[in-house]
C-alpha cells in the first residue's frame, strides 16, 4: 500500500491552473528514481575536437598581436575622446581598456598554464610580454597561480582565493563586516 500524498498547494489559484503541480511524494519519487549519470573525463575529452588540444604557436602569437594592436589603437583614440566626449568618454575608454587588459591577462594566463606553446621558454617570454602592460609581474603571478591550483579551496593554503571563516568574521568589528553594504563598490576590495 502506498503512503498518502501530501499536496504542495492548499488553494487553487490561476497560477496552479496554468501549471501542473505535483505532490511532494511524486516529486521525491521522480527525482530519486532518475539517477543522474555524469560524463567521465574521457567522455568529455572525446567530445571536444582533437585540434582543440593541439598547441599552435602561430595562432597564439596572432592573439597576442591582436590584443596589443587593439590596445595601441585605443591609446591613439585618447586625445579625441578627451576633446569630444570629455570625462564620460574617458570613463567608457577606461572600461574598454579594462576589457583589452583582461584579454592580455588571459594570454598570460595561458602562458602560465603552458597552453600557449610547446616551449616553456617561449611561454615565459610571451607571458612577460602579455602581463607587462597590465603591471602583473609574470613569474610571481605564475608561482602564486600554481599554488592556487595545487591547493584550490583549501581553507589555509589557497592564497589566491582566501576563505572568510566564521571565526575570522566574528572577530571583525561592525564597520569591517558591513562597509561593503554601505558603499557597494568597496565590496570588490574585500
Amino acid at each position: 500500500m502506498s503512503p498518502p500524498s501530501i499536496a504542495v498547494t492548499t488553494t487553487t489559484t490561476e497560477f496552479d491552473e496554468n501549471f501542473n503541480t505535483k505532490t511532494l511524494l511524486e516529486s521525491e519519487t521522480s527525482e530519486t528514481s532518475q539517477k543522474r549519470s555524469y560524463p567521465t573525463l574521457d567522455e568529455l575529452r572525446n567530445a571536444v575536437p582533437k585540434h582543440c588540444f593541439e598547441k599552435n604557436e602561430f595562432r597564439s602569437c596572432l592573439y597576442l598581436i591582436k590584443d596589443y594592436s587593439q590596445l595601441a589603437f585605443m591609446y591613439l583614440l585618447v586625445p579625441y575622446i578627451e576633446q569630444y566626449l570629455g570625462f564620460g568618454g574617458l570613463f567608457a575608454w577606461w572600461w574598454i581598456m579594462g576589457m583589452f587588459g583582461f584579454a592580455l591577462f588571459v594570454v598570460g594566463h595561458d602562458c602560465g598554464h603552458t597552453t600557449f606553446s610547446n616551449y616553456s621558454w617561449f611561454n615565459d617570454i610571451c607571458g612577460h610580454i602579455a602581463h607587462a602592460p597590465i603591471f602583473v609581474p609574470f613569474w610571481p603571478w605564475a608561482k602564486s597561480h600554481r599554488q592556487h591550483h595545487q591547493h584550490t579551496s583549501h581553507v589555509e593554503k589557497d592564497k589566491g582565493h582566501p576563505w572568510l571563516t566564521e571565526e575570522w568574521w566574528m572577530q571583525q568589528g561592525f564597520v569591517a563586516k558591513y562597509y561593503h553594504k554601505l558603499i557597494p563598490i568597496t565590496g570588490f576590495l574585500m
